[in-house]
């Protein structure tokens, strides 16, 4: 005689549940691991590093106080890497004495900055820069300008310094 095997709803509902779940969360897992290995998530890293760490990098670079000129020199020459850091260290003194003999002030702000070129494979990038500057000399009101700038920079041990700064047109 054989026995006749009633169907479980309830367990057939929970069997179909485990399933499911599983199959979401290998989904889940698969997609966390594509977006966590995705080069355009290190390329956006590498790129808000840029700015942040550029931005910085051209503020000190375009301010001064004579009452804290070598201060202020060292920071330009930390803030900057190549040739460009190389120059700034070697006229440390004479920058920071300028500074102090013509009472200069200089203090400046990001109007608006974006990276134009990285390759961070070469630890190299561009950003082209509007700063607001307010320059005062000998007790003198500051005089508002803007600069228009494109920078190169490159990533030392670190993290991003200003290598190079021309005018932009």
């Amino acid at each position: 005689m054989s026995a006749v095997r009633r169907k479980d709803p309830l367990r057939d509902s929970v069997l179909v549940l485990a399933v499911l779940a599983v199959l979401v969360s290998g989904w889940f897992g698969w997609s966390w691991w594509r977006a966590a290995n995705d080069d355009g998530l290190n390329r956006a890293a590498d790129r808000d590093a840029v700015l942040t760490e550029g931005t910085a990098a051209l503020l000190a670079l375009n301010t001064v106080d004579y009452r804290d000129a070598v201060g202020d020199v060292d920071r330009w020459v930390r803030a900057s890497t190549g040739q460009l850091g190389k120059s700034l260290n070697g006229e440390r003194k004479l920058e920071a004495d300028r500074a102090v003999a013509a009472r200069t002030v200089a203090t400046a702000t990001m109007k608006q900055a974006a990276v134009t070129e990285l390759d961070g494979t070469a630890g190299t990038a561009r950003m082209l820069a509007v700063l607001d500057l307010r320059i005062s000399t000998n007790d003198a009101p500051a005089v508002p300008s803007r600069n228009k700038l494109n920078v190169d920079l490159e990533r030392t041990g670190e993290g991003w310094k200003v290598s190079g700064v021309q005018a932009a047109t």
